[in-house]
Order: C-alpha cells, then sequence, then structure tokens
C-alpha cells in the first residue's frame, strides 16, 4: 500500500463519514416533511437538524382554535440547514411544533377535537382526512425500512456504493 493512503485513510474517511451524516439528516428532514401531515405548514417547516435535542415549542401559525380546522395550505419543501459537526458530535432530527408527540401519533400525545375532548392523532384521523399514509405515518417511515433507504441513498449521493 502507498504511505501516503496509509497516513491518510482515517481522516478522508471520517470526512467522507461526516459528508455523509450530513446529506442524510437533509434527506431525512425532506422526507419527513413530504410524509407527514400538512395543513397550516407549522409542522411540516419545523422538522429541523440541531446539534442537541430538538425541543418542541413553536405554536401553530396561525394559531387556530381547537374547534376551527384550517384549510391546508400548499406543501413547502425547503432544504434544510444542517450545523457543522465533527464525526464525534452527534446530529439530532427533530420537530420544534408544540403538537409534535400528537401529529407523529405518540402514545399518549393528544389534542383538542372539535368539541375539546382529548384525542390522539388516530382518533383525530377518524373524524377528519390525514395523509394518505394514515395516522402511523411515522412509524411506517421510521420502523418500515423507508429511512433505511433514505441512508443508503444519502451515502451514495456522496460517494459510498
Amino acid at each position: 500500500m502507498p504511505k501516503d493512503f496509509k497516513k491518510h485513510f482515517t481522516k478522508d474517511l471520517g470526512k467522507a463519514i461526516t459528508k455523509g451524516r450530513k446529506e442524510t439528516a437533509k434527506t431525512i428532514v425532506r422526507s419527513l416533511t413530504e410524509q407527514g401531515p400538512w395543513w397550516t405548514g407549522t409542522f411540516g417547516e419545523n422538522w429541523i437538524v440541531s446539534k442537541n435535542l430538538v425541543q418542541a415549542n413553536k405554536k401553530r401559525k396561525p394559531d387556530f382554535p381547537h374547534y376551527l380546522i384550517p384549510d391546508p395550505t400548499a406543501r413547502q419543501i425547503k432544504n434544510p440547514r444542517v450545523p457543522n459537526v465533527t464525526l464525534n458530535q452527534d446530529l439530532f432530527v427533530g420537530n420544534r411544533a408544540e403538537y409534535a408527540g400528537f401529529a407523529i401519533n405518540a402514545p399518549g400525545q393528544t389534542r383538542p377535537d372539535l368539541k375539546g375532548n382529548p384525542v390522539t392523532y388516530a382518533q383525530h384521523g377518524r373524524q377528519h382526512a390525514l395523509t394518505a399514509r394514515g395516522p402511523n405515518w411515522y412509524n411506517i417511515y421510521t420502523k418500515g425500512g423507508f429511512i433505511n433507504k433514505d441512508i443508503a441513498m444519502a451515502f451514495k449521493k456522496v460517494g459510498f456504493k
């Protein structure tokens, strides 16, 4: 093996993996935005990549009373900003909308229905049209192999085979 290869291999591999992680985070955010529910855009536009755990504290804009369901707005997929990190630093993908747990149908997460009663996203879906994938869209993406396809696609995009 050439000396230069041995000398630079670890550093070059680290750079390539870091580049792949960054592209993976962008790809995942775009997929979650495309796959998830979209009404006012607050939930879809609040998928982000961060160096820290993402806090769900952004209110829906405009914030409608629980008894109104706003007309859906046009879905807009933006190129997410990904912070620069080293190989040893974590990257987190999360949603800042205060009702993110509800929108991914997380256990125990509820919102008021039209009458003000707490309902899960699945219960809400029985009353109103949801995404084509239904209330379990997030589990289908994360546990159904689609996230793995996005990871593979992102690493291929940056040069991995």
